[in-house]
């Protein structure tokens, strides 16, 4: 099972608390922000970069930077409930 499946992104840091902010990283190399209140809509993210994801998001905002965790796009909203949130 090599590389990266097209609906497949790479969750690479999160905002702790109640409603988690992810960065990810798409197949393309792009990094965008997905948000709780949409719940993890792809058409409702805004670009970053990774110095943003460095100096603001974990740098001033407390952000996690965890190991590049490969999850279906679409499985954003599960991935939170499950790991971050601990929702059954």
């Amino acid at each position: 099972m090599g590389g990266t499946l097209k609906n497949e992104a790479k969750i690479l840091a999160y905002s702790p608390g109640r409603y988690p902010i992810l960065v990810v990283e798409l197949p393309s190399g792009e990094l965008r922000t997905f948000y709780y209140e949409t719940g993890y809509d792809s058409e409702q993210t805004k670009p970053v970069t990774e110095d943003w994801m460095r100096e603001n998001a974990i740098g001033r905002h407390s952000f996690v930077e965890i190991p590049p965790r490969e999850v279906p796009i679409s499985a954003l909203r599960d991935y939170v409930r499950r790991e971050l949130l601990e929702e059954s």
